[in-house]
């Protein structure tokens, strides 16, 4: 939705130093213990368990704004559904989002339920929904947090929103129409002040409650558009949702709106980058997509590249009722392109390395060494690039094999690194690098607080897991892989996903989903990014709450992955030294 504003979102770099692992134990059969290290020969790391993938679909504001009606949307959930036939194996598109302009009257009936234009919606919202679902894809929705919605009506008035009264009623009503998929936008709650994390919050609630009169889940969306706010009485003052938003929604924008031209395609990139907030199936949103909307085809190709390296949602913006072209179709229809933005790891790519307005961005993969890659030149003429195995957080000097993702073809084996000859000018080279990772560095859980105790796990690598989790503490972890990139272990053997807060440094902590290992005890493993200091570093894992399940946590490893930046070059300044 439109915000008429031009805040300027800097991207983050954290400095994370290249440190040993170093270890101090202590007797841990009173839960005294500090921490302990072992190398892999002492524990066994556990598979990794798929977390949630970013939403992949379709919404109407891009390209119809507030023109919706029965048949434009079901005429949009035909081009989707015809798109996904397009898609001969892997990851589909699945939800078709209504956004601003349904509610055309504003109105509600005397017990404040939403009064529908039939002219509009024939059969109510109910029917569209139908509709989508018959289509083998998921419908979505819109509202506002506040009253006064973004855009305007043809006389003139703001369409209107929601409010804290009407919460509650209005997340039922869209659950009990059939909807899987709520954006909520903040408009009228920034013109009436809203605190955007305690709104935010008091909606989740809101869709609980409803999930628990239906059955029937709605993903949510927060559209604050990255707003930091400036009060000091704010709870997220200086922080923007990235630092609050997991666990409340599964994706929050981190940008302005963007707009179809590549300028703004790479503004939006830079805004969006805060990997330690996108883990376990939460995720930055830099913003529906442009594609297929006016940008020349190799604009197009960089701008999907960009989006699935950093495992952004995938919701597409254009008229999806007008025939595509080849091109487009062929952009967004790459089975390989959509499988590394779904990666099981659910990760932020980082920007690894820069000269100029050369970049080159990597994506850390579940599997063994496996790496996505983007080579971006964002320059005015074609340039030869490179990527290094040492930025990549693989063995220097191992083999990898490497392979062109839009060409489809493999490139061969490499030492050490690869460089593309040519990068064409504003475009990608797009690769996955299946190389080595160094040995991890398994961290067994230290001193132990608020109920929680060490028992016996015959399954688990260790032969003891933390269970009643209160707070287990990892204290003096220093990366050895140099990166920030941490694996748990965890048992969570129930049908639910349990959570856990992560707290790194005393910092502000983060909530973690761990969705359900085996019925047998096995251990199960999420892997995340956390900003890691230079020296000793404490991490903290603590419920969540009382009344919402935790995980059993086995041990915490540092693993290999991509270098950010700011590493990479402190990296090389000690190397000249």
């Amino acid at each position: 939705m439109p915000l008429h504003c031009d805040r300027r979102v800097f991207v983050v770099l954290w400095l994370i130093s290249s440190l040993c692992a170093c270890g101090r134990v202590t007797d841990s059969a009173n839960g005294e213990a500090a921490y302990s290290a072992h190398t892999p020969a002492d524990t066994e790391r556990a598979t990794q368990i798929p977390v949630p993938p970013p939403p992949m679909g379709w919404s109407s504001w891009n390209s119809l704004g507030e023109a919706v009606n029965h048949d434009v949307i079901k005429a949009q959930a035909d081009g989707l559904a015809a798109l996904n036939a397009r898609i001969a194996s892997g990851h589909r598109y699945e939800y078709v989002n209504i956004d601003e302009g349904w509610w055309r009257s504003g109105q509600r009936d005397a017990s404040g339920s939403f009064i529908v234009d039939t002219a509009q919606w024939p059969g109510g919202m109910q029917a569209i929904a139908r509709y989508i679902h018959g289509k083998g894809l998921k419908a979505g929705i819109y509202i506002d947090a506040g009253p006064r919605g973004c855009g305007k009506r043809a006389d003139g008035m703001h369409f209107v929103g929601s409010d804290p009264a009407h919460y509650d009623h209005d997340f039922l009503q869209f659950a009990q129409w059939g909807f899987d998929f709520v954006k909520v936008d903040f408009c009228g709650g920034a013109a009436k002040d809203y605190d955007p994390e305690k709104t935010y919050r008091s909606i989740a609630q809101s869709i609980n409650r409803a999930y628990s009169q239906t059955g029937h889940r709605l993903t949510f969306s927060l559209c604050d558009w990255g707003t930091i706010p400036t009060d000091k009485s704010f709870p997220d003052y200086n922080e923007g949702p990235w630092a609050w938003g997991a666990g409340v929604g599964t994706m929050w924008r981190t940008t302005r709106d963007i707009t179809p031209d590549f300028d703004s395609v790479v503004f939006n990139l830079a805004g969006n980058y805060h990997p330690e907030g996108q883990h376990t199936g939460y995720y930055n949103d830099p913003d529906m997509m442009v594609a297929g909307m006016r940008m020349s085809a190799l604009h197009d190709q960089t701008h999907i590249s960009l989006w699935a390296i950093s495992g952004a949602p995938m919701i597409l913006g254009n008229d999806l009722a007008k025939p595509l072209p080849p091109d487009t179709a062929r952009l967004l229809t790459n089975p390989e392109v959509l499988a590394i933005d779904q990666d099981a790891l659910g990760l932020q790519g980082l920007l690894v390395a820069q000269s100029g307005r050369l970049q080159v961005w990597a994506k850390l993969l579940a599997g063994t060494g496996q790496r996505a890659v983007v080579l971006f030149n964002n320059s005015a003429k074609a340039a030869p690039m490179t990527v290094t195995w040492d930025s990549l957080g693989l063995v220097p000097s191992s083999q990898a094999t490497v392979r062109d993702v839009w060409a489809g073809k493999d490139l061969g084996r490499f030492a050490t690194s690869y460089a593309a000859p040519g990068v064409p000018a504003r475009g990608v080279v797009m690769l996955t690098i299946s190389g080595a990772d160094p040995s991890p560095v398994t961290w067994q859980p230290g001193s132990l607080a608020g109920g929680a105790v060490y028992a016996r796990c015959p399954a688990c690598a260790s032969g003891k897991r933390v269970t009643g989790l209160g707070t287990v503490n990892f204290s003096g972890m220093a990366s050895g892989a140099r990166a920030g990139f941490i694996e748990i272990g965890y048992v969570n053997d129930s049908t639910r996903t349990a959570f856990a807060q992560l707290t790194m440094n005393g910092q502000r902590p983060t909530m973690l989903a761990f969705p359900p290992t085996r019925s047998d005890g096995s251990m199960g493993a999420i892997t995340v990014y956390v900003p890691f200091q230079a020296g000793p570093n404490t991490l903290a894992l603590s419920n969540a709450d009382a009344s919402t399940p935790a995980p059993d946590i086995g041990y915490v490893a540092t693993v290999g992955g991509p270098v950010p930046l700011s590493q990479a070059v402190s990296t090389a300044r000690r190397a000249e030294n």
